[in-house]
């Protein structure tokens, strides 16, 4: 993880491109979209209107962050090696405006930093903590190796942890045991 620029105003692309570094997962994915989106989008609404291109790409980027990236894991539609958080984020951001990109967020550059600052923290916590997590599911998958939900189970927590390549490999053996999202008792991270 990489610092994060200081800026004297974020646009949201900037506030997108931080995100990247961090390479957030769908909790702190949520909690910038509750904590910052969600404001600035009602400000965009009581100051350009509901049906203005900003306001709508901000409501599209606040339902992206507070449901469809968490959706896209659990579903297993972010499961190959280059389906980072990264990947995710550049798919959301594909064929969005240039007004919506460079559209300045009206809260103070302090705030909006230090918002990602603790998000980058997190992330940094959450990385040791799904590490551990995943030296448990692979004790509870020796005793269980033809659990489809298991290998899923791991293949969430591996992504969590920023390991890719064995996060793939453990979610195609899940679908080689049948794991499928209709069968799967995750609803949610």
């Amino acid at each position: 993880m990489s610092q994060l620029p200081n800026r004297t105003k974020y646009a949201v692309k900037d506030v997108l491109n931080d995100l990247k570094k961090i390479g957030p997962t769908p909790s702190i994915l949520s909690k910038i979209g509750s904590q910052l989106i969600y404001y600035e989008w009602t400000c965009c609404r009581d100051l350009l209107s509901d049906d203005h291109p900003v306001t709508s790409n901000l409501q599209d980027l606040l339902q992206f962050m507070e449901h469809e990236y968490e959706q896209l894991l659990v579903t297993g539609e972010l499961w190959r090696v280059k389906d980072t958080p990264n990947a995710a984020l550049n798919d959301f951001l594909k064929g969005r405006s240039k007004e919506f990109l460079e559209y300045t967020l009206d809260r103070p550059a302090e705030h909006i930093r230090t918002l990602l600052e603790i998000a980058a923290k997190n992330r940094k916590e959450e990385i040791k903590q799904f590490k551990k997590l995943a030296k448990l599911v692979k004790k509870e998958i020796k005793e269980d190796k033809e659990n489809p939900d298991l290998w899923n189970k791991l293949r969430l927590v591996l992504w969590m942890a920023e390991d890719y390549t064995e996060s793939s490999e453990a979610f195609k053996k899940a679908k080689e045991l049948g794991w499928s999202p209709e069968t799967s008792a995750l609803v949610a991270i």
